[in-house]
């Protein structure tokens, strides 16, 4: 009875995040306030950025003084902090492009009306970009739009491909839309699951009749997709490679295939033009392959190179 009362309360969740294109998204950004900081990387916030007033006013120092990063930190914060219009000013200030999650944020607000005039064609396109920066958030809330026609057309084959890259970024929210297992080494965050218990329960829901197949964004998604997302990988799209190496490399949806993600994983490595997130999970899987000789033949130098590689790109994240 326990596990039927939390598998009901996350499928209500699921539910109410793609109720008529809307998600509840202000509350995925918490904010926690009161902590010590002693410095800043306006350059590198997180969602969770711990702030407060000695934070602040670093950051507007550095704001001011020519660093325009620290206006997106800035607007993160007034996002936070429900002051709309401030986070507003704070993003219409930098000029050079955003950061992954202040499009997410400046795509919530349009979404919601929130210091800007309700829009959902702007805030699919803040989505959008805040995907294509690799923000695993940003590529979840623009896959649930996808998922509707607010803001544009309903789009399942691109709603199934985001989904699936968010979640391969840890992002929970997207495993659970997909119906994908959450393994219990790898527990959700409070937005969708508070432990194992509940992975568990997901998996045995997934095993016994809640499918996938029967889902519209299986059918008219995965399915109708697939077969673009090859020709595309084919084509040279090195986000196409990484979807469909990575199917192959978990034996998601796909069955598992090492060698054939060694195949899609391999140019994505060469040409070091995705994301920093995802070139970490390539160069990681690929160490993985070729020290353990999974669908390649094991080399140690191959191994170690593609882990200096995943490193050097964790510092870039």
């Amino acid at each position: 009875m326990k596990k039927l009362f939390i598998a009901l309360n996350l499928l209500l969740i699921a539910m109410s995040a793609t109720a008529a294109g809307r998600n509840n998204l202000f509350s995925l950004f918490g904010i926690k306030k009161g902590a010590k900081t002693e410095t800043v990387a306006a350059n590198a916030p997180k969602p969770d950025a711990i702030f407060d007033a000695k934070h602040v006013e670093l950051l507007e120092k550095e704001a001011k003084s020519g660093n325009e990063a620290a206006y997106d930190t800035l607007g993160l914060y007034w996002f936070q902090s429900q002051d709309y219009d401030k986070a507003k000013q704070c993003f219409d200030t930098r000029h050079s492009g955003h950061d992954g999650f202040a499009y997410a944020a400046l795509g919530s607000m349009y979404l919601e009306g929130k210091g800007v005039k309700e829009d959902g064609k702007k805030a699919r396109e803040n989505y959008h970009q805040s995907a294509l920066k690799g923000y695993p958030r940003g590529m979840s809330l623009y896959a649930n739009l996808l998922g509707t026609k607010n803001g544009g057309s309903l789009d399942y084959p691109d709603a199934f491909f985001w989904h699936y890259l968010a979640g391969e970024l840890g992002e929970n929210y997207s495993r659970v839309m997909l119906f994908r297992p959450m393994l219990p080494e790898q527990p959700a965050n409070g937005e969708v699951a508070k432990d194992a218990q509940t992975a568990l329960v997901w998996i045995e829901k997934v095993h016994s009749g809640m499918k996938l197949q029967n889902e519209p964004i299986y059918k008219a998604g995965f399915l109708k997709g697939l077969k673009d997302r090859e020709k595309s990988a084919e084509n040279g799209d090195d986000w196409s490679r990484f979807y469909l190496g990575s199917m192959n490399y978990n034996g998601d949806f796909l069955n598992e295939n090492f060698a054939r993600a060694a195949y899609y994983y391999e140019p994505i490595a060469k040409n070091g033009k995705l994301p920093a997130s995802l070139m970490v999970v390539v160069c990681e899987r690929l160490e993985d392959m070729y020290r353990n000789g999974k669908g390649v033949k094991a080399d140690a130098a191959k191994a170690n190179s593609y882990a200096q590689a995943a490193a050097k790109y964790k510092a870039h994240r």
